[in-house]
């Protein structure tokens, strides 16, 4: 298929370099003359004799299997503990993520006609909401029960950061980490 689309592009530059060569060279013969005339105008012959060059040059537009394959869909894979809790048509787990506070997702939260999937334990898994804070020039993932979380975890995303600091926050509202300062 490539193959003919790319000849069906070169027949439609050659097609075109030729036209625009051929206005070219009407608009060049008719200033001949006056060239022929004027030496001063002798350099324009050399520049017409440039722009003709340039035209038959220029590059042709190659086509190749990957323009005309489709782009892959990333597909987000949501954790088990964090899945709907309801049952698809086929009996399986429904792959949605559930909404905050509700055991399904936003279309089982509507109605569950397959059922709710019972074959899962409760989510041992709690999330922890966490910011990062300037602590002291320094920028920290911390919580709301003072804790400090090693960045590296936070970033890439791990089941359980590791926990490596407490901070504690002054009437001021500053922060401080007393093991760290």
């Amino acid at each position: 298929m490539d193959r003919r689309i790319n000849a069906k592009i070169d027949a439609y530059m050659t097609d075109m370099n030729k036209k625009i060569a051929d206005e070219f060279e009407r608009v060049r013969l008719k200033h001949i003359l006056m060239v022929s005339q004027n030496p001063a105008l002798h350099e324009m012959y050399h520049d017409y004799n440039g722009v003709m060059n340039f035209i038959y040059e220029i590059d042709k537009l190659k086509l190749t299997k990957d323009d005309f394959s489709k782009r892959k869909r990333v597909k987000n894979a949501v954790p088990v503990f964090d899945r709907c809790h309801a049952k698809r048509a086929n009996g399986e787990q429904c792959t949605r993520r559930k909404k905050d506070g509700c055991l399904c997702c936003g279309t089982h939260a509507k109605g569950t006609p397959h059922g709710m999937f019972d074959g899962m334990d409760e989510p041992t898994n709690v999330k922890v909401e966490t910011w990062v804070q300037d602590i002291k020039g320094i920028m920290y993932h911390i919580d709301v029960q003072g804790n400090v979380y090693d960045p590296e975890d936070i970033v890439a995303n791990k089941m359980n950061p590791k926990i490596i600091a407490k901070y504690v926050k002054h009437a001021n509202g500053t922060y401080s980490i007393p093991t760290f300062h």
